[in-house]
């Protein structure tokens, strides 16, 4: 992940080391003491958001955990054409008092595709084609991780449905925005993106549109959501996110010819 790691920190996603103390596997976490898992995710929305409102502080929490998992998924799929392995079962979080201050991999296994030059590494596993290795993100991100995620997050902590699908969506477009930008490979962002938007099993289905918008000679490609991560209800906002469902379209699109221009 060195290479994306270039592109900014939130798409390196280490491997934790067995020696080191104050793990807990991410399984453990969302399958098991639901108390535990809804004081801190109440406690995170409190310090992040300053607000206690459940749906608020649930969509923080998870704003907060995509950063740390689609990033760093998205980013390899994208540059590598790899999937990491972010299963709960590989996933494990670094305790630091009595919150969380790491997420780490518990092996470096991934899926790679028979013409991938690491396809031969101890912990890869080799698929037939692109389709297989879409399938297998779908397995790893979709099934073994952000079902479970917000379906614990909703039984401990009594997030939204809703809400958590619309914090989904911002993360996958944020990445997609991201890379797009940086990885110097457009057109192959796009494509991924439609893949994602057009799947019925993907938790952004439905939830958000993206698009390339030009403005100045500089083209950026942004997502247009159909539901609110909440964000503009903690007291550290002054305003909507740019591409939120409570700003008309003009006023969307003025804020993206602002991002282009560099004012925001």
């Amino acid at each position: 992940m060195a290479r994306a790691q270039e592109l900014g920190g939130f798409f390196a996603l280490p491997q934790r080391q067995p020696e080191e103390q104050g793990w807990t596997s991410a399984r453990d976490l969302f399958k098991g003491d639901d108390q535990r898992l809804g004081e801190l995710v109440m406690a995170y929305g409190q310090r992040a958001w300053e607000s206690d409102n459940r749906h608020v502080a649930g969509s923080a929490f998870l704003v907060a955990y995509l950063s740390r998992v689609v990033f760093p998924l998205v980013g390899q799929y994208v540059l590598e054409r790899r999937v990491p392995d972010v299963s709960l079962d590989n996933l494990s979080f670094h305790w630091n008092g009595s919150g969380i201050d790491a997420t780490g991999l518990n092996c470096l296994a991934f899926a790679a595709l028979p013409d991938d030059s690491a396809v031969n590494h101890l912990d890869a596993m080799a698929v037939a084609d692109a389709d297989a290795l879409y399938a297998q993100l779908k397995v790893w991100l979709f099934d073994d991780n952000l079902n479970i995620v917000i379906d614990s997050l909703l039984r401990a902590a009594g997030a939204s449905w809703k809400v958590s699908l619309n914090a989904v969506a911002a993360a996958f477009s944020q990445v997609l925005n991201r890379l797009y930008a940086t990885a110097g490979r457009p057109e192959e962002v796009v494509r991924i993106a439609a893949s994602f938007l057009t799947d019925p099993d993907s938790p952004i289905y439905g939830q958000l549109t993206m698009e390339e918008f030009q403005y100045q000679g500089r083209t950026g490609f942004f997502s247009r959501r159909r539901g609110c991560c909440l964000w503009w209800r903690s007291p550290r906002s002054n305003d909507y996110c740019s591409n939120c469902i409570l700003l008309p379209p003009d006023q969307q699109d003025q804020r993206f010819r602002e991002m282009l221009a560099g004012l925001r």
